[in-house]
Parts: structure tokens; C-alpha cells; sequence
């Protein structure tokens, strides 16, 4: 607290004490001197009436008289006739003097009996006490005798006696002062500590607690503030365990989640929600801004007007294609007033992919298993109408049924190996299997098939890597599709395969120089019936299932495809493999 405050306090009590002591001084002074007056007066009056005996009013020139009761009693002695002239004065002639009868001692004398006044004497300097007693005879006024007395003794008794009011006056305000100044600067240091602590409270330092010494008055602030910081040091440490529940809680949720107020601010949001829109702040942009779809936006208009959830689905193009299922839900504050949305967006592409695969693939299954079979119903109906009679077009019509039936085989033949592979009916046995023996198995496999396209089949083999943790079996396969698909679609050059190392990663490869496979269809490789030339593919008698068993069987063991092909250059796969020292 400011100095001027206890300034101001200061002075206003001394001011107080000032006037407490002037009222006091006067109050004090003017009744002791009016006390010494009334004692006077009482004591001129007793002595007025006993020399009224010896005083005849009949008579003049009564100056001696009256010198001679002043050496007696001290005081100035008149004798007044009842007309008010002097009849005789001690301290002046009497003949000189002029008539008293308007003089207030008198007048009052005349009256009451007694009169009594004070005047100021400009030849002495100093006040005077006029005393008048009105002298009867036989019921008549005979006159009045009047003694007066200088207040000079009593004026300086009073002087004397204000100055020692003065003093103590002066005394107590010096105490009270002293008192004061001792009692502000421990109101000031006590304030100075009360005042610390709150500013220490509101820049959150709730780890302090106030003491506050030979402060009675102020022990039950003191109580209050340490109990108002334990309960502000308790509630926020409640706060901060309920955010960091909340942050675990935004972090394990696999959806996005964004908390938006009413003028469409996000306040909050999962971490999960960076991977669906983008590794870019969220907090404190326009939901527009994050989520750029129309659907979403007039959900969320919706939701706004209704006061109930909805849900919409829709398609994200950025940062990558997703499908997204969002439920939004209002924030409500009170009765019927909004106070902001919660958005939770579940992720469905990969759904929507296996919905879309599902089609592909019976439609796949459908078109492949109809082809051959309507070619068998085809030549069976040519047969029972009367083909088998010739003999020769008979033979050829049972060798096209043959061969539609082996494809049908083949296809179904491809379809259990992939659902085993998936159920786990067929298990990979991994133990140390030597590459250059499983290539030259799959290079007497193949070796006919390439030379009838005039392809040179080469194995190249790095003898640091020659032994990789294969099921043998599965790895002969593997290299079978590989370079049998690469034969497949090599017009002219060579089909290479074997075993590399590059940047200390161990990776079976296998690259022809064929058509290769445009930019766009790379990612779809491995799909069950997916070909870049479907009629292509047919024609030689491709299913668009080998590649998809590779994918699986690379997966089985644990390791990962990776494939490169510039379209019209040619197609490099790559199956990258633990190498044996890290086993």
C-alpha cells in the first residue's frame, strides 16, 4: 500500500488531536479563569459587606476613606452615590471622576444587589474585576460601594496553566505521533507482505504460504489467503491431472477429434487428427480451413440450427484420399444455448477399399470362371448336337474343353493358396537356404519358356548374401511368379534375378526389360485379378493372381515387396529380407 495512505491517515488523527486539544485548552482555560473570577467575586462581595458599616453616603470627599480600606484589603475601593456620583476612589480624586451610574457593575448592582463586570484598562494594559454591591438603609438605595482587582495574577495563573495543557496537549501528539508512525509501518509492512502474496498468487506461485508476525488483526486474512492458496493449489492440480488425462486421452484415440467453438474456432484436437489433415497447426484456425469439405459444413450448420448430432460421410482429397465417416455433436451451455461442436471423424478408406476389392473380386471370380465355362457349355452343346461324328472337330472341341476346365483348376488352384496362405493353413518354415540353388531350380523351371521368346535368363547372385532364413519351398514359388510374369511381359532382352545388397539391406530382386507398368497402376500391383492389360493378360493364359500370392507369401515371412517400373523400360521387383547376421 502507498505511503500517502498512511500519510493522509496520519495527519487526519493529528489534525483530530490538534483540534481535540485546542477545544480542550480553551474549554479548560476560560472555565479555571472563570472559576477565579466567580472565587473573586464571591470573596470582593463578602468584604464589600463588611466594610459597608463603616461607610456614611451622606457625606463627600471620602478619598481617605477609601485609601485607607485599600492598604486594608488591597483591592481599589469606590463609594458611588445612589445617582452614580463618586463619593470617593482610592487610587484617583473623586472630584475628577465622572458619574458611574452607567457602568455595568453598577447597573446590575442596582437590579440585583450585586453587580459584576471586566474591563480592560488601556493605561495598565491588562483586565480588571469590577465588583458593585448596592448598600440599602431603611429600604432605600443608599448607594453602592465597588472594589476592584487587577486579573493579572489570575491571567498569569491561566497563561501558566495553559502552558502546561500545551505541553501535555503537545505530549500526547508527540506519543500519538510516535505511536502512529510505529503502528502504520507495521500496518505497511504487514500490507507489504498481504499485498506480496497475492501478486505471488495471481502470477501462480501457489507454493508460498504467509506468515505474518505479532499481526492479531490480520492472523484471519493470513488464514484465509493460505487456505484460498491450498485450495487454488489443490484445484490446480485437479486442472492440470484432468488435461492430462484429456491430453492421453486425445492422444490414444485413434479417430480425429476436433473441438470447435460457436464462431467455428477449433479449441482443441487429437494428435491423431494431424495424420488426417495434415502435420499443420489446428488450434485456433476456422474448421474451413482444416476440414475443406461442403458436406462437413453444412453438417455442421445443421447441427447448429437443430441442437441434435448428425452424421454425414464424405470423400477427403488433401492431404491424401480418404473416406471419412464424422459424427458432430453440439456443445451445450445452459438451456438451449450453444457453445460450440465436437466432431469425431472416423476413417473408412480402408473400409471402403476392402468393399471395393470385394466387388472387383467377385466380379473378377465371375468374368474369369465364365469365360472358360461358357467355351465348355459352348462345345459341349456343339458336341451333342452332332460334332461327335466328326471326328477331327470333335478332338479339337474336347481339347478346348480340356483347356478351359485347366484353367478353371488353375484359377481355383490360385484361390486356395491365397486363402491359405491367409488362414495360416499353409506355414512358413524359415531355416538357412541357399539362393543360387533355389535360382538354378527356377532357372531349369523356366529356361524352355524364355527361349521360346529368345529372353536370356541370367542369376546374379552376391556371394556375401548367397544364404538368406527362407521356407525353401515358398522362396521357389516366389521366384517362380516373379520371373514367370517377367517372361510373360519381355517382348525382347533379358529377365536377371538373384540376390543384392545395397545401403546394408539384403533384397531378393527380379527385373526384365519389358513393357514395364505406367506410374499410375505401380500401387495396384498385387491385387488379387488386377492386370494393367486384362486382355493381354488372358492371352496368355495369366489369372492376375501370381503377383497376388507373392505379395502374400513375402508378407508371410516378414518381409517387405517394393516395386520400380518405368512404363516401355521395364519393371524391377524387389523383396527386401533379414540378412542372416542379424538373426
Amino acid at each position: 500500500m502507498k505511503r500517502s495512505i498512511f500519510r493522509r491517515i496520519f495527519w487526519l488523527y493529528a489534525l483530530v488531536m490538534l483540534l481535540a486539544g485546542a477545544v480542550i485548552e480553551l474549554s479548560i482555560a476560560t472555565s479555571v479563569r472563570q472559576g477565579y473570577i466567580d472565587t473573586l467575586t464571591r470573596d470582593l462581595s463578602a468584604q464589600i459587606r463588611l466594610i459597608s458599616n463603616a461607610v456614611s453616603f451622606t457625606q463627600s470627599g471620602l478619598d481617605g476613606l477609601c485609601r485607607m480600606l485599600k492598604d486594608e484589603t488591597g483591592e481599589r475601593v469606590t463609594i458611588i452615590a445612589p445617582d452614580g456620583r463618586v463619593l470617593g476612589d482610592s487610587d484617583t480624586a473623586s472630584s475628577l471622576m465622572e458619574n458611574h451610574a452607567q457602568r455595568p457593575e453598577i447597573q446590575q448592582a442596582l437590579l440585583f444587589g450585586t453587580g459584576m463586570s471586566t474591563r480592560y484598562s488601556n493605561t495598565l494594559k491588562y483586565d480588571f474585576l469590577y465588583v458593585a454591591l448596592k448598600i440599602a438603609k431603611s429600604g432605600e438605595t443608599a448607594g453602592f460601594i465597588r472594589l476592584a482587582v487587577p486579573l493579572k495574577e489570575v491571567d498569569a495563573a491561566v497563561d501558566h496553566l495553559r502552558i502546561k495543557l500545551i505541553f501535555v496537549v503537545g505530549m500526547v501528539l508527540l506519543a500519538t505521533w510516535v505511536f502512529s508512525v510505529l503502528q502504520t509501518d507495521h500496518l505497511r509492512r504487514l500490507l507489504r507482505q498481504v499485498t506480496d502474496f497475492s501478486r505471488s498468487l495471481a502470477r501462480g506461485k501457489i507454493d508460498r504460504k504467509l506468515y505474518l508476525q505479532g499481526s492479531s488483526e490480520f492472523n484471519e486474512i493470513a488464514d484465509n489467503l493460505n487456505t484460498m492458496s491450498l485450495e487454488l493449489r489443490e484445484s490446480i492440480a485437479e486442472s492440470e491431472e484432468e488435461k492430462r488425462r484429456l491430453n492421453e486421452i486425445l492422444k490414444s484415440i485413434p479417430d480425429a477429434l476436433l473441438i470447435i467453438d460457436s464462431k467455428g474456432i477449433i479449441r482443441l484436437s487429437s494428435s491423431a487428427s494431424k495424420e488426417f489433415f495434415g502435420d499443420v497447426p489446428l488450434t485456433g484456425r476456422h474448421f474451413i480451413e482444416v476440414v475443406r469439405n461442403n458436406d462437413f459444413s453444412d453438417l455442421v450448420d445443421t447441427v447448429r440450427k437443430n441442437f441434435s448430432s448428425g452424421i454425414t460421410e464424405f470423400r477427403l482429397d488433401y492431404p491424401d484420399e480418404r473416406y471419412l465417416v464424422v459424427r458432430v455433436s453440439p456443445l451445450l451451455h445452459g438451456e438451449r444455448k450453444l457453445s460450440g461442436f465436437v466432431a469425431v471423424f472416423h476413417d473408412i478408406t480402408q473400409l471402403r477399399k476392402l468393399e471395393q476389392v470385394r466387388k472387383d473380386f467377385i466380379a473378377n471370380v465371375s468374368h474369369e470362371i465364365k469365360t472358360p465355362i461358357t467355351a465348355i457349355r459352348g462345345f459341349a452343346d456343339t458336341l451333342l448336337e452332332g460334332a461327335l461324328e466328326d471326328r477331327e472337330n470333335a478332338t479339337r472341341f474336347l481339347q478346348t474343353i480340356k483347356a478351359n476346365s485347366e484353367r478353371i483348376n488353375s484359377l481355383v488352384d490360385d484361390l486356395m493358396i491365397i486363402s491359405k496362405i491367409e488362414l495360416g493353413v499353409i506355414r512358413v518354415e524359415q531355416a538357412k537356404v541357399d539362393v543360387e540353388e533355389v535360382a538354378g531350380n527356377v532357372v531349369s523351371l523356366l529356361t524352355d519358356k524364355a527361349a521360346e521368346k529368345d529372353l536370356f535368363l541370367r542369376v546374379s547372385v552376391d556371394p556375401d548374401c548367397r544364404e538368406i532364413f527362407a521356407d525353401k519351398d515358398r522362396l521357389t514359388q516366389i521366384l517362380t511368379n516373379l520371373v514367370d510374369n517377367a517372361i510373360k511381359f519381355t517382348e525382347k532382352g533379358s529377365v536377371t534375378f538373384g540376390i543384392a545388397r545395397e545401403g546394408g539391406k539384403t533384397f531378393l530382386f527380379v527385373e526384365d526389360t519389358g513393357i514395364g507398368v505406367p506410374a499410375k497402376y505401380v500401387p495396384r500391383l498385387g491385387e488379387r485379378f488386377f492386370r494393367v492389360d486384362p486382355a493381354r493378360s488372358r492371352k496368355m493364359g495369366g489369372t492376375g493372381l501370381g503377383l497376388a500370392i507373392v505379395k502374400h507369401l513375402v508378407k508371410a515371412h516378414g518381409w517387405e515387396m517394393q516395386i520400380e517400373s518405368a512404363f516401355g523400360k521395364g519393371t524391377k521387383v524387389k523383396i527386401y529380407t533379414t540378412p542372416p547376421e542379424a538373426r
